[in-house]
């Protein structure tokens, strides 16, 4: 179990919505993944690593939502430079599963 924070700890995440554009195979990566390249309106396009290749196609995953941590300081993953987190679930039976809104919503909406 984590440790209980306070909702002010929360506020310092800044979590968006952003549409995947492009998803390819990160041939460097220990694991599989895949490098996204994912839209967040007037924020830009932002790059990221996700080990997600066990329940996503490459070409299932463009115009996909995703939910991303915007404010972490940019990572070097097998070799890009992953600017955003993309959430996901993580369970042994299911694999990885991406956290997404339930319905359409503007890129760069922010989650709150």
């Amino acid at each position: 179990m984590f440790p209980e924070i306070n909702f002010s700890d929360f506020l310092k995440l800044d979590l968006r919505v952003g549409t995947i554009l492009q998803a390819e195979d990160n041939v460097k990566a220990k694991n599989p993944a895949y490098i996204l390249k994912i839209d967040f309106g007037t924020l830009g396009i932002k790059t990221s690593s996700a080990q997600i290749t066990q329940n996503y196609s490459k070409e299932s995953l463009v115009h996909t939502q995703v939910i991303c941590v915007m404010n972490f300081a940019p990572k070097r993953v097998a070799g890009v430079k992953s600017e955003v987190l993309v959430l996901a679930a993580v369970s042994e039976e299911q694999g990885t599963v991406l956290i997404a809104p339930g319905f359409k919503v503007e890129n760069g909406t922010k989650i709150s």
